[in-house]
Formats: structure tokens, sequence, C-alpha cells
């Protein structure tokens, strides 16, 4: 196995790659006493178009198929059903499907090895038949239904929509009723034997475990599987454009109070500078200019503008950051107005810079400490950066005020997207 030292922690992850090409992650802390696994494919809501094995043409999927095949997948021919067997061995099971990725889940503490074992059966074998394809869309429309219903759920998809103008991130992940009854069992096999071959996957054990125990149980549960050649997935490639689709909408909806989102479109190939460290920088810029250690946070609330501090998020569309600020109120213009003299002079100070660099590095070597946070952000590398970044501390450090500033002053705020929704 190769051990990653993760730098300034020393803390190590394991990684081996099988013959038949999954990569297994591997972090083991004594001092926990339960285990997190996550079995991922890189597929998403956004890989719905590609080459279809050695076939030089683009094929083309309904949106939301990516989420329909994870529902599928988590269906076994025979009881007992994921949910019931990880359930009689102390353990709970989940699954969901993101714009790049689709992730399998278990948390036990105990019976690990058969455990992975398990999820790795399942997620390794599909069941379908026309009959249960047909019958999961009335599932599926059901939850589609409830999403549209949830105020959160349709101001996220409309930010998107009204800002990202070719890329199918702006498409919703579980689609549309049409969408997904459009869908056939032909279509769910071919992306199942396109984007769940072991090519394509990796496995994050985090707990307390032995690691040469689990990787010869995993050695051994793959060894005896067939699976085809690999073909790694051609995906299609978006051009997207610096401007945003529709400069503000409101849209009436059942929601007690209003609702805001203030969306920024960062072309990242105006920074010439590593993402990873730019998505620092944005974090660090947002935090300070709108987190609730903020100048604005408390004059915002003590005019009564806002009763809770803006939430910040970041959507990286490989081309483009999409910044969103939102908030619930009735005063919701007044916030626009706020936010946009905020962002007319945009400037920090090397304090404040010092201030945040120690709380990130303080978060970086406490959630060591968390098993499922360490998981989770080694699916965040490998799916976004393609392996596990070993000295973020380091990054971190590197920070400086000058490149601060000037990051902040390259920002084009001009490039915004304003979406409420009131009754």
């Amino acid at each position: 196995m190769k051990k990653i030292t993760i730098n300034h922690i020393n803390e190590d992850i394991y990684l081996e790659t099988l013959d038949n090409g999954l990569k297994v992650y591997l972090y083991v802390n004594k001092n926990m006493h339960n285990n997190y696994v996550t079995f991922t494919t890189k597929y998403g809501s956004v890989n719905n178009e590609f080459e279809l094995g050695k076939d030089s043409k683009f094929y083309k999927v309904p949106n939301g198929i990516a989420h329909f095949l994870e529902h599928k997948v988590f269906v076994e021919e025979k009881d007992p059903q994921p949910e019931e067997y990880f359930a009689k061995s102390g353990g709970i099971c989940n699954a969901y499907t993101t714009f790049k990725n689709t992730t399998y889940l278990f948390s036990s503490c105990d019976n690990v090895y058969d455990n992975v074992c398990y999820l790795l059966d399942f997620v390794q074998n599909i069941y379908l038949t026309d009959e249960n394809v047909e019958s999961e869309k009335g599932i599926i429309t059901q939850e589609i239904n409830m999403c549209n219903d949830r105020p959160g759920d349709l101001l996220y998809d409309t930010i998107r929509k009204n800002t990202i103008k070719n890329n199918p991130f702006k498409e919703s992940i579980i689609g549309t009723v049409s969408e997904v009854n459009s869908i056939t069992k032909e279509m769910l096999e071919n992306c199942y034997n396109t984007f769940y071959h072991p090519g394509n996957m990796f496995l994050v054990v985090t707990g307390n475990f032995d690691k040469d125990e689990m990787i010869n149980k995993i050695k051994e549960n793959q060894n005896s599987k067939e699976f085809s050649e690999f073909v790694k997935p051609k995906l299609k490639k978006y051009r997207e454009p610096n401007d945003i689709v529709k400069e503000m909408d409101i849209v009436e909806c059942n929601t007690n109070i209003p609702k805001m989102a203030y969306n920024i479109k960062i072309n990242v190939n105006d920074f010439d500078m590593d993402k990873r460290k730019l998505s620092i920088y944005m974090f660090i810029i947002f935090n300070l200019l709108f987190g609730d250690t903020s100048e604005f946070d408390e004059e915002m609330k003590s005019k009564g503008i806002i009763t809770n501090t803006l939430y910040y998020n970041l959507l990286n569309i490989d081309t483009h950051f999409i910044i969103t600020l939102n908030n619930s109120g009735d005063k919701y213009e007044q916030l626009i107005e706020e936010i946009d003299k905020k962002l007319e002079d945009v400037s920090f100070s090397e304090s404040e810079l010092e201030r945040k660099k120690k709380v990130l590095i303080s978060n970086e070597v406490f959630s060591y400490e968390n098993i499922e946070m360490i998981n989770e952000m080694i699916i965040d590398n490998i799916i976004f950066d393609g392996k596990i970044e070993t000295d973020i501390i380091g990054i971190i450090e590197s920070l400086n005020i000058d490149e601060l500033n000037e990051v902040a002053s390259k920002i084009d705020f001009s490039k915004k997207s304003i979406v409420i929704l009131k009754k």
C-alpha cells in the first residue's frame, strides 16, 4: 500500500489500487469506536452526454438518470435489502447523488469487514427489469413533487438556471417528471456499465480497523468477480460564457418568509492560481465581507435588516465558481442594496487575513477527530482534484495579503443574478 502523509498534521492515509482498477483509501484512527465507509463512482447528474464504449459518437441521456440509477442500485433482487442487512449488523446505510458523483455508504461499529464486502456486492450487482424501472418512476415523481414544494430547493434550482447558460450544472440533479418518465431500462444499463466499472470507482474506509486485514478482505472480494475491460468515459465539454442568464427573478411560491439569493459568477481562468488555493481565497473574501464576525453582519442585524447571518456557498462548475449568498426576511430589497454597496470597494487588512488563516488551520487539525469529515474530504479531493491534497495547511499558511487583495480586485461583481422567492 502507498502511504500518503498529510503534512503538518502527521496523519496517514493508505492507498491501494487493485488489479481491476478500483482505488481503495484507508484511514485508521484507533481512538474511534465506529467506522464510516463510502463507495463512490465518478458519475453524477452533469455526466449526461458521453461516448458509449468505444463508439466515437456521443450518447445523450435524460437529466436525472444518475439519481434514478442510485435508486435501482440500492434495490436487491432477493432479501435482505441493504437497509435490513446493515440494521441487523448494527449499522445504517444511505446513498446520495451529486453533480459529479454517486456515493453509497454505511456507518457501523461492528462487523466492518463483512459490511464492506456486502457494500461492494450490492453496488456491483444491479437488478433491473422493465417492471421495476417503471414502478420506480412513480416513486421518483413523488420525490420531485416534494422538492418542488420546498422553497429552499426551488431557490437553488432557480439560482443555477439564472446563472449558468450551457453547463449541465444548471439542471436539477433529480430531473423533471417528463425526463424521468423517458428513462428506459436500456439507458440505465448503458450508464451503469459505463460508469460503475471499478476503474471509475473508489472505496474509502475511515475508522477503527486493521488496514492489512481490510485490504485483504477487499482484494478477496474483488478477485472473486469478473469485470470487462475498462474504457474510461469520455465526457462532453461545454463552453460556458461569463455572462449570466437573468439578472433579477421574482418567483411566487408557497413560502411564509421571502427568500433571497445573491449570486456572483466568477471565471476561474481570470486568476493564475490553483483552484484549491483560489477557492480558499474566495471563502476568506466572502467570510470577511459577510460572515458572522463581519462588520456587515453586525450592522445588518442592528438595523433589523437580517436576523440570521448570510449563508455562503461555492459551486465549482469547472470553468467558473458560482458564489451564492442567501438569507430569509422581508427586507430583502434593503439587503440587496447593502450588499451592492459593500462590494463597491473591497479590500482587507493583514490582521483580518491572519485571523482567518488561524481558524482554517485549526479546523483542518480538528477535522481528523471526525471520521465522517475525513471520508468526505477524501471524496472531495478525488472528485475535484483527482488526488488527495497532502499540504492543505501549507497552502493556507502561504496565503498573503497582497494576493488576497489582488484576487478580490479581479472579481467582476457585476456578473450577478438575484433570485427572490415570495408568496
